[in-house]
């Protein structure tokens, strides 16, 4: 079963004298141990292939150099290690792709990514596992000097990352978490001063060329506290964009909201992640959904309810037929007038509407029928409105009283 996890990749042109002893004195001299710790009788786990075989049978052996002469031999194999704190880990060698424009010729594959996430484990923990994994990385770049390296967490080959040349053809479309830029990128973004400027979470100068990371930890997250992604880091080396100028597009979009119903047309449905106006303190003689935006997130929702738009860019609770709010244009505006009979303190505030840092497609919302939930409604549940009505205890928000139907 596939699994996420961070995987180490270095593009080598050639190799170092003794490439897999080497390794092995790498892995151990930092912590890790090629020899799990509750084999007593001190067995290296290691594959190689064998004539015939479709996939490379595990094998042990007590002297290293028997492991060693196997997989020099066949130029293949893989050898389990594991980190200080017992996660398993394995490295892989295809000896034949050294010198390879696309192929990988070492590659590590790590314990499941959820050991690097904050949500199950300490911050300082993770933290520590996560220098350890770097320390691993820059090492095994010292020793094989590739011409690109990186580690990305994933479980089928990801699209983007993978070289299909060398520079400045390499075909890279994005940056992974963690990559190595050998000396050959170094004039093809700017010389290294300028590399050094890039708006990545850390960026290192090494002796053979320059280590970025673009954020903290291996798992999906965002370093800078901020809403929305950092400046791009790859526009800035690929696309020599100037950090100005990325400055600039980046509050620009800050300042430009996008509301996903504006794309549905008159009688389409959707899920409208809600909340009213007591709970979020907005004024409600001025809307403007660019601070909305800024301040609040889907966890201070109170509610989610099926809307259906209007021929008018307004929203109408599709079971009763009752007035949630008007569409948002690009400025945070609303569009056009609330219905008579509606005070200011009755219009509800949408949390689906982001700005265009981070916006939610539509199809994210779309929902024709009760029966077949939207994402959001799968996500965040769906409340259905009584048939008393959604204001039947005066201007009091009712999400205690709401049935959830999550």
């Amino acid at each position: 079963m596939s699994a996420l996890r961070p995987c180490l990749n270095f593009f080598i042109d050639s190799l170092p004298d003794t490439p897999i002893r080497s390794t092995v004195r790498i892995i151990e001299n930092i912590g890790f141990t090629t020899v799990p710790e509750k084999n007593t009788s001190y067995e290296y786990v290691y594959r190689t292939p064998h004539e015939g075989d479709v996939a490379y049978q595990k094998e042990k052996a007590i002297d290293l150099q028997e492991v060693i002469e196997r997989i020099s031999a066949s130029e293949q194999g893989s050898l389990e290690f594991w980190s200080p704190d017992g996660f398993q880990f394995s490295i892989h060698f295809d000896l034949h792709q050294v010198g390879s424009k696309s192929k990988v010729a070492v590659r590590i594959l790590g314990s499941h990514a959820n050991i690097y996430s904050t949500d199950k484990h300490s911050f300082q923990l993770v933290e520590h596992r996560t220098e350890t994994l770097v320390g691993l990385f820059v090492r095994f770049v010292n020793l094989f000097n590739p011409w690109y390296a990186f580690t990305h967490v994933y479980d089928e080959t990801p699209l983007g990352i993978f070289p299909e040349d060398y520079p400045p053809e390499s075909g890279i479309e994005r940056l992974p978490w963690l990559s190595f830029f050998g000396s050959e990128w170094v004039n093809h973004f700017g010389g290294r001063k300028r590399i050094l400027e890039a708006p990545a979470w850390q960026v290192q100068s090494l002796d053979t060329g320059i280590l970025i990371r673009e954020h903290d930890f291996p798992t999906e997250s965002y370093a800078d506290i901020d809403r929305g992604p950092p400046l791009s880091t790859y526009e800035f080396l690929f696309e020599q964009r100037s950090l100005s100028e990325l400055r600039a597009e980046r509050q620009q979009k800050q300042n430009t909201v996008r509301d996903p119903f504006l794309e549905l047309n008159p009688g389409d449905r959707g899920c409208d992640i809600i909340a009213c106006k007591t709970h979020t303190s907005i004024d409600t003689t001025r809307i403007d959904y660019r601070e909305i935006a800024e301040r609040f997130d889907t966890s201070d929702r109170c509610y989610v309810l099926w809307v259906q738009r209007d021929e008018h860019d307004r929203l109408w609770e599709v079971d009763t037929g009752m007035f949630v709010r008007r569409l948002i244009d690009p400025s945070g505006t609303p569009i056009g007038e609330r219905p008579e009979q509606v005070p200011p303190e009755r219009e509800l505030v949408s949390l689906s509407v982001r700005n265009e840092l981070d916006p939610w497609p539509v199809e994210f919302f779309e929902m024709k029928h009760v029966d077949e939930p939207s994402i959001a409604a799968k996500l965040f549940g769906l409340h259905r409105v009584p048939a008393d009505g959604f204001w039947r205890n005066g201007d009091e928000c009712p999400r205690e009283l709401l049935e959830d139907s999550e």
